[in-house]
C-alpha cells in the first residue's frame, strides 16, 4: 500500500466515523412528521407495519435485526399512543398481529413524505457525481460493509467464548 493509499483510507476511515455520529445523533433525537412526534426506531417500525401488515413482533425483530423485547416495547409505546393495534393470529395464538390504526396510518403518510422530502434533497446534494463516481462509491460502501459485518461476527464469537 502506498502512502497516498494509506492516507486516503484514513480519511474514509474518519469519514465514515463522522457518518456515524451523524446517524448516531440523528436517530436518538425526537423527529416532528406532521402533528406527531416519533423517534427514528419508532418511524421504522410504523413503516415496516404499513408495508406489512399482520407483522407480528418476532418478525418486525428479524427485519431489524434487534431483540424481540426491545421490539415488543417499541410497540407497547405506538399502542399507548394510539397508532397500532395488536390482535391475536387466529392461527397461532401466541402470536399477536399489529396493524396501524387511522392515527397511524397518518403518521405513516407524514413520515413518508418526510423521507422523501430527505431523499429529495441528498440526491439534489449528490446529483453533480457521475453514475461512474456513483456506482464507485456503492462498491467502497458494499467493502465497507463486509467490514463491519466481519467485525459483529468476530464480536459475537467473543463473546459466545466468554
Amino acid at each position: 500500500m502506498t502512502e497516498e493509499q494509506k492516507e486516503a483510507l484514513l480519511r474514509l476511515w474518519n469519514a465514515q466515523n463522522e457518518a456515524y455520529d451523524l446517524m448516531v445523533e440523528y436517530d436518538s433525537m425526537p423527529h416532528h412528521y406532521g402533528d406527531n412526534v416519533l423517534y427514528q426506531a419508532e418511524g421504522r417500525i410504523i413503516d415496516l407495519i404499513a408495508l406489512h401488515p399482520g407483522i407480528n413482533v418476532t418478525a418486525l425483530s428479524g427485519i431489524l435485526k434487534k431483540t424481540p423485547s426491545a421490539c415488543s416495547q417499541i410497540v407497547r409505546k405506538l399502542r399507548e399512543k394510539g397508532w397500532v393495534t395488536q390482535h391475536r393470529n387466529v392461527v397461532n395464538y401466541r402470536q399477536n398481529d399489529l396493524a396501524l390504526t387511522e392515527m397511524g396510518q397518518e403518521v405513516y403518510r407524514a413520515h413518508q413524505a418526510f423521507n422523501d422530502a430527505c431523499q429529495k434533497e441528498t440526491f439534489r446534494l449528490l446529483e453533480g457525481f457521475t453514475r461512474e463516481e456513483l456506482e464507485i462509491h456503492i462498491a467502497v460502501q458494499r467493502r465497507l460493509n463486509e467490514a463491519y459485518h466481519g467485525d459483529i461476527k468476530r464480536s459475537q464469537e467473543e463473546l459466545s467464548k466468554g
